[in-house]
């Protein structure tokens, strides 16, 4: 009786606001960008050091399992011949922001016949990574991404992290 109002929403339990990035729990919250930012500082250390000369990544390997191989952790990849990326999180996660990452830079190469600048692909996954829930985006996923990247690497500007 009071027009367009869902009285179901008023007893939705933390479940029911947990399933769309789109939709704010009573307390303002939204749950899915929390999760994401749990699932970040569970993983890995991941640290980046930048001089005048160079730019250095290191990654914490945590051994969860005695039947895990460490060669099998990649924590740091390339992503051109002059950028690198440290990630902690969801792997899962870093393989798509990665491979978006590599496409861009190759696609700059092929388009611009010149390397890409460090700053543009940190932006390029930036903007993949606020695409989250956007219906009809391209490339767009249905959760933030819970994982964070640190590009480094050396262009014209010198050593970037």
């Amino acid at each position: 009786a009071f027009g367009n109002f869902d009285s179901s929403i008023m007893f939705m339990g933390r479940s029911e606001y947990d399933r769309d990035v789109n939709v704010y729990s009573p307390e303002g919250r939204i749950y899915q960008v929390e999760y994401a930012i749990e699932a970040i500082k569970l993983g890995s250390t991941a640290i980046g050091i930048q001089t005048k000369e160079g730019v250095v990544l290191a990654v914490e390997k945590r051994m969860t399992s005695l039947l895990m191989e460490s060669i099998g952790l990649e924590k740091i990849v390339e992503i051109d011949s002059h950028i690198g990326c440290a990630l902690s999180g969801l792997i899962a996660d870093s393989k798509a922001m990665i491979d978006k990452a590599r496409v861009e830079a190759q696609n700059h190469w092929f388009t611009y016949n010149e390397t890409m600048p460090v700053e543009s692909v940190a932006q390029a996954i930036g903007n993949l990574a606020m695409q989250f829930g956007e219906k009809g985006a391209k490339g767009s996923m249905s959760r933030p991404f819970g994982v964070a990247l640190l590009f480094a690497g050396i262009d014209e500007n010198g050593p970037q992290l």
